[in-house]
């Protein structure tokens, strides 16, 4: 039992180092965008726009080595857990304001600002938090390949969850849901 929980610890962590550097590669594939996905949330003075998505950006992209390198995985997977709360609280604060009509920039499929995007930050959050209390030890190599192809597994659902949700919010403001 425990093998299994240390092997899904492992398999978490392959996931959120995928999805955070997939995010981090979105951001620095279009830096004006991002900007303006920053701006659409209306939380910081327009000052503040360039420097805090470079951060973002900057931030995603240590992260990302962070959860790579096995000396410091567990404080990259705790920091991953803090971003995707961060980001789940600016979805939520223009939630609560009404603003619907905003791009999350997660990357990927288009997705409008939603209820669905909490929830998948939530699951995020936990995924890292768990990833980085059950870490195991050294691997060998049929459980290194496992845990990758889980890790793989898991974004390839991870997407496919996204372009549902993107094509979901397509239809309902088409009014076809």
């Amino acid at each position: 039992m425990i093998a299994m929980l240390a092997l899904a610890s492992a398999a978490a962590g392959v996931f959120i180092l995928l999805v955070v550097l997939r995010a981090a590669l979105h951001k620095a594939m279009d830096f004006v965008e991002l900007q303006g996905f920053v701006a659409d949330y209306r939380l910081l003075p327009q000052a503040w726009i360039a420097p805090v998505a470079g951060a973002l950006m900057g931030l995603e992209f240590v992260l990302a080595a962070l959860v790579a390198l096995p000396f410091s995985r567990g404080a990259g997977l705790l920091g991953c857990a803090v971003l995707f709360a961060g980001y789940a609280i600016a979805i939520a604060i223009n939630l609560a304001r009404g603003h619907t009509r905003i791009e999350c920039g997660c990357g990927g499929a288009p997705q409008m600002l939603s209820t669905s995007l909490l929830l998948r930050n939530g699951v995020l959050a936990v995924l890292a938090v768990f990833a980085a209390w059950a870490m195991p030890g050294a691997l060998s190599l049929p459980e290194s390949l496992v845990v990758i192809g889980a890790g793989v597994f898991a974004l390839a659902l991870y997407l496919l969850f996204e372009q549902l949700n993107a094509n979901r919010m397509y239809l309902k403001k088409r009014g076809s849901l």
